[in-house]
């Protein structure tokens, strides 16, 4: 059986298609059994909540568990056997445009991955909550993440990296330092300074040892504790002036990186 986008043998909860990218939520009761079976296109697959045997056309068989981190290539035969606790998953399909690209990268999307590193986990977590929220800059969130995951898949081969900074990434850079209070969409991003998106994100992190997304967060952190301290402004404008969706998005982002709330760190350093 091979199974359309969008579509899983649980029970959906809720499905969502942006830039490519078709994310489903989906939950098992417990001891559910699935028979073989295979999907139309290759996607990432996160456990939320139970567990589950996997078993592949190969006879060999995988756990998988909470915060366990998957990647299936399309036309992947494979069951499944839920656990007591049953299951709720949370998956992210690649359009084929998205599969092509990572091959023209030599990414390797062909092989089953299990991946447990941390940072793999992290950015299932933040998809999921973006795919969870309702509000507009979600899109743009949700995209920007999936990208980051496809860019998790490893090489086909060893390859030299770039040593010097390209061109276009310098360029990409000063865009950010400009319009970082705008709408983010790493996808915009690569379009203007002319390269894919997978390349973008896997040369910006070479480079400067962090995500694009992580280092606009940055540079909106950074001009809000710049109009904390020279100006009187509300805090609800400095969030917007920042790039914020909203003060409460603001006070979130500010305290988890400086410890402190905005009206905190403005009263601190008032004293």
């Amino acid at each position: 059986m091979r199974l359309t986008p969008g579509t899983f043998l649980g029970v959906r909860v809720k499905t969502r298609s942006i830039a490519g990218f078709t994310s489903t939520e989906y939950r098992y009761a417990a001891g559910t059994r699935l028979s073989r079976h295979s999907h139309e296109r290759a996607y990432f697959s996160f456990v939320l909540r139970g567990s589950y045997e996997e078993r592949y056309s190969s006879n060999y068989d995988r756990q998988c568990h909470s915060e366990t981190t998957l990647y299936h290539p399309a036309g992947e035969d494979h069951s499944d056997t839920f656990g007591a606790l049953g299951g709720l998953l949370f998956s992210i399909e690649l359009a084929p445009h998205w599969t092509k690209t990572a091959q023209e990268y030599e990414l390797n999307t062909e092989e089953p991955l299990a991946m447990a590193a941390r940072q793999v986990s992290t950015l299932g977590w933040r998809a999921y909550r973006a795919f969870s929220d309702p509000h507009p800059r979600s899109d743009l969130i949700l995209e920007a993440t999936a990208i980051e995951l496809l860019n998790e898949l490893p090489w086909k081969r060893s390859r030299v990296p770039e040593a010097r900074v390209p061109p276009w990434l310098r360029q990409a850079v000063e865009m950010l330092h400009v319009e970082f209070r705008d709408s983010f969409s790493l996808t915009s991003v690569a379009r203007r300074v002319g390269t894919h998106p997978v390349h973008l994100a896997r040369t910006f992190q070479r480079h400067h040892g962090m995500t694009m997304g992580e280092y606009v967060r940055r540079l909106r952190i950074s001009f809000a504790l710049e109009a904390l301290v020279g100006s009187e402004a509300s805090l609800s404008a400095i969030a917007a002036q920042a790039g914020f969706a909203d003060q409460s998005h603001l006070g979130r982002i500010f305290k988890a990186a400086t410890g402190m709330t905005p009206l905190q760190y403005r009263n601190k350093s008032a004293r």
